[in-house]
């Protein structure tokens, strides 16, 4: 486009030229002396045009005329000026503040967001977002606060009032008269074997043997020892324990409830529930010794942060979990107005913050790229940018130069 204007504006400063040359050889001709004032005023008001166009960017024929050149011999005073008027008028900071004003940020970048969670793209990032923040994560800071956390709250635990909570809890939910079931379960188990049967036999001949008594009572033990051998003797044993063992378990038997009573009785004095208490102080105090509770924190978070990863790593972690929370996020945050207020407000102010803190690099910038170009290549640049419609400046100068040039020939007939 600036080669076709400035070939226009050649021509046209050719025609003019040619038009005064021709009209010299015309002497006396009366319409001749209009043509030739225009086709003279054309000419001067051409070279004049081309060479203010001309002096903008270069000295006219590289003759060094002074107030020649103007662009590279002002070129600071150019790049200043630039400078001072994309900053503080284009892109002044009000201006994009206000700008900013009539466009709903968040709202936009939200459903922006929204309409691209779809992708492959968007699923292969948010994987790759919650990867590296579960990476991140500072297990060892964390198992250090957890130890101490932990440490604490064992300190201020009182193991006194636990325990008698402990009892409360269990006598409310039965677990005392379970337990109690529990360990005839276990009796019944052991005394039904056929070896314990058969120790206990054992054991009551030995001791029936070495029992001493005087006459008659002498004479019925020996007689009852000789009828019962090892074997009988034990399975009597069995047999009443067995049944005892059987009435124990009936809630209203009263041997059951005796035993109970005297469970509970011994449980609830004090003195005895201060020794609970002082054999859970040692208790706890071992394990804190012994017990590395960081390192085992420590491990546990390890373990969960591979099975975190391992479960993110997934191929429907994306697809079922991270997109569905995602849009629900989106979804309610779009639905409330005022949460939208607040960070539309939010927003906008660090945006604001961000504006006041770089608005001067907005001018740095702008000369970094000016001081890019050497003289010839920024003059260049500019021609190609604005040439054109210098060129028709010196076409303009050239047509209204021929137009005065008739008229003032006019005039000057008209006073003759």
């Amino acid at each position: 486009m600036q080669g076709k204007s400035k070939h226009t504006a050649a021509l046209s400063l050719g025609v003019m030229a040619a038009g005064f040359i021709g009209t010299l050889f015309f002497e006396g001709v009366p319409w001749v002396r209009f043509a030739q004032s225009g086709f003279e005023a054309g000419l001067v008001g051409g070279l004049a045009d081309w060479f203010a166009v001309t002096a903008l960017f270069r000295h006219p024929l590289g003759i060094p005329i002074p107030h020649t050149a103007l662009l590279p011999s002002n070129r600071e005073k150019v790049s200043r000026a630039l400078i001072n008027t994309v900053q503080n008028d284009l892109l002044s900071k009000q201006s994009i503040v206000d700008k900013l004003a009539q466009f709903p940020i968040v709202l936009r970048l939200l459903r922006g967001f929204e309409g691209q969670l779809g992708s492959d793209s968007a699923k292969a990032g948010i994987v790759t977002i919650c990867d590296f923040a579960v990476r991140q994560i500072p297990l060892e800071k964390l198992a250090r606060y957890g130890e101490k956390e932990l440490l604490r709250l064992l300190d201020t635990l009182d193991l006194r009032a636990l325990v008698q909570q402990a009892l409360s809890q269990a006598y409310a939910r039965g677990y005392d008269e379970k337990a109690f079931d529990f360990v005839l379960d276990l009796a019944e188990k052991l005394v039904g074997r056929s070896d314990i049967r058969d120790r206990l036999g054992a054991v009551a001949v030995q001791a029936l043997s070495h029992l001493k008594t005087n006459g008659l009572m002498q004479f019925a033990l020996n007689a009852f020892v000789g009828y019962f051998n090892e074997e009988k003797l034990g399975s009597l044993i069995q047999q009443f324990v067995l049944n005892g063992i059987e009435g124990l378990r009936m809630q209203g038997n009263p041997n059951r409830r005796a035993v109970m009573e005297a469970l509970r009785g011994w449980l609830d004095k004090p003195e005895h529930q201060e020794n609970m208490t002082a054999e859970l102080e040692k208790w706890k105090a071992q394990l804190l010794g012994e017990w590395k509770l960081e390192d085992k924190l420590l491990e546990l978070l390890q373990r969960m942060q591979t099975q975190a990863l391992e479960w993110i790593r997934g191929e429907q972690f994306a697809e079922t979990h991270a997109l569905p929370f995602i849009s629900r996020m989106i979804q309610q945050v779009e639905q409330n107005p005022e949460l939208l207020n607040r960070l539309e407000l939010g927003l906008r102010e660090q945006i604001a913050r961000l504006i006041e803190a770089n608005h001067h690099k907005i001018g740095a910038l702008v000369k970094e790229n000016i001081d890019r170009f050497d003289d010839a290549t920024l003059i260049e640049l500019m021609e190609d940018k604005i040439g054109g419609d210098l060129q028709w400046i010196r076409v303009n100068g050239a047509i209204c130069g021929f137009l005065i040039g008739l008229v003032l020939a006019g005039v000057h007939t008209l006073v003759s």
